[in-house]
């Protein structure tokens, strides 16, 4: 967080003038471009005097965001009271020494629509990091909303500076970084990444079908399709589904038409959720309904042409059914819209007032209950000062009759 500036309005000198000018220029930098902490080496204590304990320093630590207050409201649809609550946490010096509170509280507030949301909901990731610097799971959840909102650069030099940290076996940033250089024409790092993987993880059919992608975008078609077919060949001969499929599954007992009734009701329900209707035919395909897998990814293709994700779902139907050449070419489309689902680029960055400034170093500064006391007192303090130094109103006297002059007389003629 930058340090509170002076009011300009104060104090106007040609040399603070220029000084001023330059602190606003980069404080408008760092509001667009969060401060990205640079990684530490990972030790085998558990504790640090960070206060952190790394022994939950795993997936856990994730999926516990998910119970915080914020995030259950944001989830329920109630998106004006997660942010208020979110906005509160981050005012209150307690929970911003809480990692999970930071981390829930930014993630609602980054994904807002309004400047304002997305300058504090930073500043609380940051806060996250700040609290457990050497924690992987906290900057990988900061990377993922840096590109959530469209600062892809960033994401891209958090994720390598955790590729640095962590061991080869954990797969999960290197796949998420493989997919963003995929979306971000970067596609030989792309294609390098997804081999790591596969070496660790062989014949894996999500990892194999999206280096399949990556082979096509960078321009080898014949040997990109082989491969997606490949990992297609993988996922059905093992029963290998997507994890997201894995879990309605076993939510089901097991059983996959269960699993399919449940998610056809909710396609019923929300019938231009294109994310169901996906889910939907990826079901029906684990059960071997092709026919009816493609009847809804078809209509999923007529309400949103351009989502990469319904032609390549749509390609594997096409395919299983026997129509190579149609599957050919809804891959290729695949892989022409993949690099153009890339999320926007961030909006005009908010300015944060000076009283907003001068909030977040006041709450970064306090470390105890009783400094918070005794900055409370100080300021109540100086607040009965002001007043007392502030001149009384003057009442303004009763009027007196005035005195009647005596009339000059007139001189005799």
């Amino acid at each position: 967080m930058p340090p509170a500036q002076r009011s300009m309005v104060r104090e106007i000198f040609c040399v603070q003038l220029l000084a001023a000018l330059v602190t606003c220029g980069l404080f408008a930098y760092t509001v667009v471009s969060p401060v990205v902490i640079k990684p530490v080496e990972l030790s085998n204590a558990t504790a640090t005097n960070e206060g952190f304990d790394y022994s939950r320093d795993n997936e856990e630590l994730l999926e516990g965001i998910n119970s915080k207050e914020p995030m259950k409201l944001l989830e329920e649809g109630k998106g004006v009271e997660a942010r208020a609550r979110a906005w509160e946490i981050g005012n209150t010096w307690k929970k911003r020494k809480d990692v999970q509170e930071m981390m829930a509280a930014g993630n609602v507030l980054t994904d807002s629509d309004a400047t304002r949301d997305i300058w504090k909901g930073f500043r609380l990731l940051e806060k996250s990091l700040e609290l457990a610097p050497k924690s992987k799971f906290v900057r990988l959840n900061f990377a993922r909303q840096l590109f959530k909102r469209g600062q892809t650069e960033k994401a891209e030099e958090m994720y390598e500076d955790l590729l640095k940290i962590s061991d080869p076996s954990w797969v999960t940033p290197r796949i998420e970084l493989a997919e963003i250089y995929l979306m971000d024409d970067k596609t030989l790092r792309s294609i390098e990444l997804f081999n790591e993987v596969l070496k660790e993880r062989p014949k894996d059919p999500r990892i194999t079908k999206r280096l399949g992608l990556a082979l096509t975008v960078n321009g080898d078609r014949d040997k990109g399709f082989d491969t997606f077919v490949q990992g297609c060949a993988y996922e059905q001969d093992n029963q290998d589904w997507q994890p997201e499929i894995k879990k309605l599954i076993e939510k089901n007992a097991g059983l996959i038409e269960s699993a399919i009734s449940d998610v056809y009701s909710q396609v019923e329900a929300h019938p231009d959720d294109i994310k169901l209707k996906i889910k939907l035919a990826r079901l029906q395909i684990a059960y071997n309904r092709l026919k009816d897998a493609k009847k809804h990814l078809l209509d999923a293709r007529k309400k949103r042409e351009t989502d990469p994700e319904v032609h390549e779902v749509l390609s594997e139907v096409l395919f299983r059914l026997g129509n190579t050449e149609e599957a050919r070419a809804e891959f290729g489309t695949t892989a022409r819209l993949l690099p153009l689902s890339k999320p926007a680029a961030p909006p005009v960055p908010y300015e944060p007032t000076q009283e907003e400034m001068d909030k977040e170093v006041e709450l970064n500064s306090i470390v105890s209950e009783e400094q918070l006391k005794d900055m409370e007192a100080a300021k109540k303090a100086d607040q009965e000062g002001a007043s007392e130094e502030a001149p009384a109103e003057e009442t303004p006297a009763e009027a007196q009759p005035e005195e009647e002059q005596p009339k000059e007389e007139e001189p005799k003629e």
